[in-house]
């Protein structure tokens, strides 16, 4: 632990040295004693270092012009001059710039040593952090041991709370609340974290002003961050709180980790269960419940599926756990190569189903700018009818795609369920939309162009000029000239719904046939 130079100065070793200027820097702290005979480089100086120097090449106003001002800049605890040898008395012109610039400017009587004032405050510099060091061993000792007695984050958030007179606040990688110390969560949660502007993911310490501070918990992945707040009627954070609060986020990592690995454990253990409820033919319903009750899973009541999936391989793992705490009933979830599977129990229907799709969403929206698809499916009290479930949930999905609707109900895929059923059954789509698309597909594969796109927007804004136009960003006399294109190279009129309706199933089965050949979906 450094010194202050108010406490330098006060030590009476030293009592002959006196402070000339910079008064209202006495609370800097010193972290080193360094002696220049002839400052040529500022810059080489370093933050907190206590300059000593005689001087030296100051004796014109050239030299003397900005100098302290150029010290200030480097952050220095404070600059002490030996006069005597080169400078008879310290200028005045530097006591009024030590005041500007609060850099504390100290006088070094002729009849004093270097020896003696280095001595005396690397002395003191060396013994307090010796002291801080035994401190801070101590304390991390305390600390490992709450996490090594799974006394967990709370019992930490509290022992630090205690150390450093403080709020302290836990949050996880989403920035939600874990721990606390105080009562005051709500305020804290909703008032900090959506009024401060923190990073997603911290890297480094931030501080706030000097009553606060936000620290990371990482190990090479960013678990989360400390909040610490100090009352304003107390002193502000030191050197040594700034150690204490990051042994703190050490231990904090370490238990993060340690839930982690329990997590993954826990994981694949629903994951192997969700498998054989969604994948095989329920025989033993005895043996299903006895299995769920075992992972605290109650299979009474209704049951639906949901699949969700992203564009990229972002971790949609992590978003659905933070949202699915917050379900009123425990998830059942399994991550597979292409989207994630979850088994929930919805309390209030389906009402309950779109509240944890709009809470997955939100938490998505508030990581990554990309799209996130969810499929889900009706829902059943009977688990011998968990597979069926499992498919509507794959086809839901499988249209929200298609369609780029970011949810997707069963109820809602209307004809698209008869072409994924032609699909699974091994009956080729070619013949719905080979013939009729063909003209479209060869002009815009020949020419760049986008006639299949405009008929597949007309038809979903349901012949709307209007709206298909803005969906389309072209003019309406633009896309009348498409239109027009579309029927002459296909020979069929966009005015007769039969026809209208033969062109969207043909557009949907070839959408089918593209995603089929792109992914794994459909398997």
């Amino acid at each position: 632990m450094s010194i202050t130079v108010n406490e330098a100065l006060q030590l009476p070793d030293i009592a002959q040295i006196k402070l000339v200027g910079g008064q209202g820097g006495l609370h800097r702290t010193i972290k080193w004693v360094t002696i220049v005979e002839i400052i040529e480089d500022v810059t080489r100086l370093q933050e907190g270092e206590f300059l000593i120097t005689t001087g030296f090449g100051l004796d014109t106003k050239k030299n003397r012009r900005h100098f302290i001002e150029r010290l200030a800049r480097q952050k220095l605890s404070a600059v002490a001059i030996h006069t005597g040898f080169y400078m008879e008395r310290i200028p005045e012109e530097f006591i009024n710039a030590a005041n500007t610039f609060h850099l504390p400017l100290i006088e070094i009587p002729k009849h004093m040593n270097f020896s003696e004032v280095t001595k005396v405050l690397l002395t003191h510099i060396v013994n307090n952090q010796l002291k801080m060091a035994e401190e801070i061993q101590a304390i991390h000792h305390k600390l490992t041991n709450l996490i090594l007695r799974n006394k967990g984050l709370g019992a930490v958030a509290a022992l630090l709370a205690e150390l450093l007179e403080a709020d302290v606040f836990i949050f996880d990688a989403f920035h939600t609340l874990v721990e606390s110390s105080c009562a005051n969560d709500e305020a804290i949660e909703s008032g900090f974290l959506l009024e401060q502007d923190v990073p997603a993911s911290l890297e480094k310490p931030l501080l706030l002003s000097a009553h606060r501070l936000v620290y990371p918990i990482a190990v090479e992945n960013y678990y989360g961050c400390l909040y610490v707040v100090k009352s304003s009627n107390l002193p502000p954070l030191t050197e040594m709180d700034v150690m204490i609060i990051e042994q703190a986020g050490t231990v904090c990592a370490i238990d993060f980790l340690k839930q982690r690995a329990v997590d993954e454990v826990w994981l694949r253990l629903q994951g192997d269960f969700l498998d054989e409820l969604l994948e095989t033919d329920i025989r033993d319903k005895a043996y299903i419940y006895k299995q769920a009750r075992k992972l605290g899973y109650d299979m009474n009541g209704q049951i639906a599926v949901i699949r969700i999936a992203a564009e990229g391989d972002e971790d949609v793992l992590s978003v659905v756990q933070q949202a699915v705490k917050k379900f009123p009933s425990p998830a059942l979830v399994r991550e597979k190569m292409n989207a994630l599977v979850l088994m929930v129990k919805p309390v209030n229907g389906s009402q309950s189903i779109s509240d944890l799709v709009k809470e997955i969403t939100d938490q998505w929206q508030l990581r990554y700018p990309t799209a996130l698809y969810v499929g889900s499916s009706s829902i059943s009290d009977d688990i011998t009818q968990l597979s069926e479930r499992s498919r509507e949930a794959r086809y839901a999905l499988h249209v929200a795609r298609l369609t780029g609707i970011r949810h997707m109900p069963y109820e809602k895929i209307g004809v698209y369920e008869a072409l994924l059923q032609m699909k699974d059954a091994g009956v080729s789509l070619s013949s719905l939309y080979e013939k009729l698309l063909a003209p479209l597909l060869h002009y815009d594969a020949k020419h760049h162009s986008r006639l299949l796109e405009t008929l597949e927007c007309y038809i979903r804004h349901n012949m709307n000029m209007k709206n298909t136009a803005a969906s389309l960003f072209v003019h309406r006399h633009t896309l009348k000239y498409r239109l027009e294109q579309i029927q002459a190279k296909t020979g069929k009129t966009l005015e007769h719904a039969d026809t209208l309706f033969q062109f969207h199933l043909a557009i949907m089965a070839y959408r089918i046939d593209q995603t089929a050949k792109q992914s794994a979906i459909i398997r």
